[in-house]
């Protein structure tokens, strides 16, 4: 730059200071300036922060990572090491220093450059607000305009936390609040004499005073910050002796072990962040400074953690786990793969796979609330044939390969006479589509839909073997209905929403819909119960979990004629009085995970570990039953009522007046007998 330009630049600046307003104005409309006003309504992008529902943060969203302080919240330690760094007649200036432009103009024409640092602290936030960092003159004059307009319409009590929360720190952090956060863990109330003077040093030029990549720049900048300090009245000779001597504790990358800036449950974090982005939009999620405080336990979701994911890198297959309160649908737990880094396809909320017999509980809950059916109705396994391509009543047509489709038990064999509780807990296939068959395509359809699927669903006889692809949360929806004694509740994922004033713009509370009777639901929970003791869940006892507690395997097998024992999908769905759980383990491409890896051998060990950890501290309860429902004692052998001479009895729950009527002594020829009339022959 000439000699001559320098000195227009020390004229025109003097200038525009003395017309003051006027001036102002009149170069403003000429060169176009940015509107004052715009001030009025700016909110500097923020971080928004996902919280858990204990208040950790799980994850924070930003293209600027700024948190806003207000002023009282800065210490003046703190306001004051700016001060001295960048504008010490900051509270006598009106937006521009004479003195320190003529300065910075001796200097520049001693050196010909424009080395020399002028601008204000009001012409900074002019400059970081409106303009561009390039050093140029026609930017330089816009720079004290603007400055003059600001300091015209703001007090300096406004103008400095605008500053504060404005400026750079390097590492994508903006403003002095999120810097105090990031370099120290610290609250920005919180900070110190020392460390105030070490933050201002970092401004100036953010790489060259990187505390993290040039300590000894940062700190040989904060030596001259606190002298200066002293030098102006704002500290004592005390004060500067002892800061001086204070150790600055800066929190490294390697101490931080941030993966990313999601640090707790990448699955869950990854779909709490798609709902708010759809509801408010990308702008507002990424740069409003929104709080999102969520329904899920860090402790509970560490546990889940801690048991799902060693075991699915050892066998190198994919798994999710999904845990909630079933009498609030607070989402606690969710796990949706092995590896979020690897995959962030969420297999909780995302994979529609078979679910097997986990979904006879809706077959045989619509069975219960029709009144036709007792745990203790009669039924004869046999071999079932229908022809392919063949209408069954309203229940759709019938895809399977072949002249005829035969459904097949998972033992190999059939059982005979059994009772609908036996059908139930050992996961009886053939008898338990004769018993859709009997209740109706349609109506298992609605009952799943009543209870919580949402998904479309096969409309055949298969309906019954898990056939439909269902994910895993609507499963524990479904199950968490039966839980909560006919109730149903929309899963919750986020508690509330704060924007960045703390105001409140979004609360979820349960909302519950009864959709079964709490009587029906309670028969269920029994069936399931033995399910656990007697069936297929047999595992969860002998891996030593003893509470009270109700749940259903599920197992779909590889499609292939040529393989019959390996299985591709392996489910377990369990719950207590006050939490339930859903495990599923498979591969995405479907292929096997092996031979007898059934639900109870995969998903059972999982589930039983989890809820281990997850209720070690809290007391041991059992499912309430509620007025309605009477206790028989069952001759299991018979189906009736247990008489002195039976000797392998069970109690069971009962709709009111369904129980059997007769004891078991009376009629044992006739209960040997009487169901046996049926024709099972291939379907007519």
């Amino acid at each position: 730059m000439s000699r001559g330009k320098i000195l227009l630049y020390v004229v025109l600046v003097v200038l525009f200071g003395g017309l003051g307003g006027g001036g102002g104005y009149f170069v403003s409309d000429l060169y176009n300036l940015p509107h004052i006003e715009q001030l009025e309504e700016y909110q500097p992008s923020q971080i928004t922060r996902i919280y858990s529902g204990d208040g950790e943060v799980l994850a924070e969203l930003f293209q600027e990572r700024r948190e806003v302080a207000t002023l009282s919240r800065i210490p003046l330690y703190l306001q004051n090491a700016f001060i001295a760094a960048e504008d010490h007649r900051f509270y006598q200036h009106r937006g521009i220093d004479f003195r320190r432009i003529l300065k910075a103009a001796w200097v520049d024409l001693r050196t010909w450059s424009m080395a020399e640092g002028a601008s204000t602290i009001t012409q900074q936030l002019a400059r970081n607000l409106f303009l561009t960092p390039q050093k140029t003159f026609l930017r330089k004059l816009k720079e004290t305009i603007l400055a003059i307009q600001i300091e015209r319409r703001y007090s300096k009590k406004e103008i400095l936390p605008m500053y504060l929360n404005q400026i750079y720190f390097g590492k994508g952090i903006y403003g002095v609040g999120e810097a105090a956060s990031f370099y120290f863990e610290k609250n920005i109330s919180d900070i110190n004499l020392a460390e105030s003077a070490f933050l201002a040093a970092i401004p100036r030029n953010p790489t060259y005073y990187s505390p993290l990549s040039h300590p000894d720049h940062t700190n040989q900048r904060k030596e001259v910050i606190l002298k200066r300090m002293r030098e102006l009245g704002f500290i004592t000779e005390d004060e500067w002796r002892r800061a001086k001597q204070g150790f600055i504790n800066v929190i490294t990358s390697e101490v931080r072990k941030r993966k990313g800036n999601v640090f707790h449950a990448p699955y869950f974090v990854e779909w709490v962040r798609q709902k708010i982005e759809r509801k408010y939009g990308y702008r507002r999620l990424w740069r409003g400074g929104l709080k999102v405080y969520t329904t899920l336990d860090l402790d509970l979701q560490k546990k889940a953690e801690e048991t799902l994911v060693p075991y699915l890198k050892e066998n190198n297959h994919q798994g999710a786990l999904l845990a909630m309160d079933p009498h609030t649908g607070w989402v606690k737990t969710l796990v949706g793969g092995r590896d979020f880094a690897e995959s962030q396809f969420n297999r909780a909320t995302q994979a529609r796979r078979q679910t097997g017999s986990a979904f006879k509980l809706f077959t045989y809950t619509a069975a219960i609330d029709s009144r036709k059916f007792t745990p203790v109705s009669p039924f004869y396994d046999a071999p079932i044939f229908f022809k392919r391509g063949e209408k069954v009543g309203k229940s759709g047509e019938i895809r399977e390969e072949g002249k005829y489709w035969s459904p097949q038990n998972f033992e190999k064999h059939f059982w005979g006479k059994v009772y609908l509780w036996q059908m139930f807990t050992h996961s009886i296939n053939v008898s338990s589509v004769r018993l859709l068959q009997k209740v109706g395509v349609s109506k298992v359809i609605d009952y799943a839909h009543r209870l919580g699927i949402e998904g479309s669903l096969n409309h055949d006889l298969t309906l019954t073997l898990g056939t439909s692809g269902l994910t895993l949360l609507e499963m524990v929806r479904g199950y968490a209905t039966i839980a909560n004694y006919g109730i149903k509740l929309k899963p919750i994922f986020i508690q509330r929403v704060e924007d960045q004033k703390g105001r409140v713009i979004e609360e979820n509370f349960p909302q519950g819909e009864i959709v079964l009777s709490p009587q029906t639901s309670f028969v269920m929970i029994d069936l399931l119960k033995k399910t656990i003791d007697y069936g297929t869940g047999r595992r969860v006892r002998w891996l030593g979990f003893n509470r009270p507690c109700a749940g259903k395997t599920g197992t779909v097998g590889w499609p292939k004629k040529e393989i019959t024992d390996k299985t591709i999908d392996a489910w377990f769905i369990g719950f207590t009085p006050d939490l339930i759980a859903g495990v599923w383990i498979g591969n995405d491409d479907a292929t096997p995970l092996g031979e007898k890896m059934t639900g109870s051998a995969v998903a059972i060990p999982i589930w039983t570990e989890f809820m281990k950890r997850a209720l070690k501290e809290r007391p041991v309860k059992d499912f309430p039953s509620p007025p309605g429902i009477v206790f028989k004692k069952i001759d299991v052998e018979t189906g009736l009522l247990a008489s002195p001479q039976s000797k392998n009895t069970l109690w069971f729950a009962f709709l009111e007046d369904m129980a059997p009527p007769r004891y078991s002594n009376q009629d044992k020829n006739l209960s040997r007998s009487i169901i046996w009339k049926w024709k099972f022959l291939p379907h007519q």
